[in-house]
């Protein structure tokens, strides 16, 4: 049954494939012959091996995933008519390979729609329905303002983060100003002491961009439910000149999920006001590479019991992986000192890039180092190594479910 399941996958790849190239070749007779509809679509192969250690309480060893992805990006938009200004979204995935882990790990196997969702034009605003990614804020690795989706995806960049059901829209509230609003399942996990079924996840967020020199962008947000405490947050960036860039982002609560009757509980969850931040300065060359500081504090951190529960400290956030949904802040300690940097055109050459990242907890000796180095030979495919690496003291290592993990890719553009 297994190898018939591949060769299916195999043919559907295959037939994407060939019918994204003839649908190439055709794409302006598609456009007159809709009518006013356009589609436009993009293609991804990706071809990967990655290899993790784990740690001894997990079962030591090494958790492996070998495999070939096909990533489909598919918009149609109408630009005449009743449904002018409308568009589709489609971003269907079809992976082909192998992965083990133990049980306790979440699979990192993308989901077969990433997302697919529908937007319509209603005067000034929009509205929508369907499975979405939504992201804002300036924070570099995690959004404090965005429980729904804490990693903006810098964590894993050869990884994608699913969306999640929702209907959404976006009003203007000024010149500079608009208004977004969502309502979504949040799809959590069961996780004993939390209501994993608490209703929706509802959200409004009023953000503001000046353009002018100095450019700025000033946000408000106020969101909850689903498993999540209510909470408020705000956000801002503002350019110091050309090439500074201060921001900072915060969010607060009363405790971070919604405990149920039965326990046991995190003392994150306690019933009582705490918030999280970041505060960032950035510096961009002209070349296009970015050097970052960022200072985090986290009021939701673990205890050091907790941290000696794997099953606890090792699990993953909502939101931040493409399974295990879970309403636990994305940090384990209290505060951190991010440094990281990006250059897409490494040694001068844009066929060479780097990202390269530093995490330094200040309560407890620890540190997460990331760099992903790649090379592209054509304009069409681009080859990624990337390697993270972990050092902890001893009562931290149980927050650490992988603290050696390597990837070779290779990236086809169609």
């Amino acid at each position: 049954m297994r190898s018939r399941s591949r060769y299916r996958i195999a043919a559907v790849l295959s037939g994407a494939l060939l019918a994204l190239s003839a649908g190439a070749s055709r794409a302006d007779d598609a456009v007159e012959a809709a009518g006013g509809l356009r589609l436009e679509h993009d293609a991804l192969l990706q071809l990967i091996h990655e290899s993790g250690r784990l740690y001894p309480a997990l079962g030591g060893g090494t958790s492996r995933r070998d495999g070939a992805e096909l990533r489909l990006d598919l918009r149609l938009k109408c630009e005449g008519g009743a449904c002018d200004g409308s568009r589709a979204v489609l971003k269907p995935r079809f992976w082909l390979g192998d992965e083990s882990k133990p049980d306790a790990l979440p699979s990192q196997l993308p989901e077969p729609l990433m997302e697919g969702y529908a937007i319509v034009p209603v005067g000034r605003g929009e509205i929508g329905a369907g499975k979405r990614l939504m992201g804002w804020g300036p924070s570099m690795l995690y959004s404090p303002t965005n429980r729904l989706f804490p990693d903006n995806g810098a964590v894993t960049p050869r990884r994608e983060i699913a969306g999640k059901p929702m209907a959404f829209a976006s009003l203007p509230l000024s010149e500079r100003g608009r208004l977004n609003l969502l309502a979504a399942n949040p799809n959590l996990d069961p996780v004993p002491g939390v209501r994993a079924s608490d209703g929706l996840f509802m959200l409004a967020r009023g953000e503001w961009n000046w353009t002018d020199q100095p450019a700025a962008t000033a946000g408000a947000v106020l969101a909850g439910g689903g498993g999540f405490q209510p909470y408020v947050g705000g956000y801002a960036q503002y350019g110091l000149d050309d090439a500074w860039t201060l921001s900072g982002e915060f969010a607060a609560s009363r405790g971070y999920a919604r405990r149920d009757a039965t326990g046991p509980w995190l003392a994150q969850d306690d019933a009582r006001w705490r918030w999280d931040g970041t505060l960032g300065l950035r510096y961009g060359l002209a070349s296009g590479a970015e050097i970052g500081l960022e200072l985090i504090y986290n009021g939701y951190a673990m205890t050091p019991e907790e941290w000696a529960n794997p099953l606890r400290a090792a699990a993953p956030s909502s939101g931040s992986k493409p399974s295990h949904n879970r309403p636990l802040h994305p940090f384990a300690q209290q505060r951190y000192a991010l440094l990281q940097t990006t250059w897409p055109k490494l040694f001068g050459d844009r066929r060479w890039g780097l990202t390269a990242r530093w995490q330094q907890g200040l309560d407890r000796p620890s540190s997460d180092a990331f760099v992903e180095l790649s090379f592209s030979p054509g304009d069409a495919a681009t080859v990624y190594l990337g390697v993270s690496r972990s050092r902890v003291t001893d009562d931290l290592k149980q927050t650490r479910a992988l603290p050696r993990n390597a990837y070779l890719a290779l990236e086809i553009h169609f």
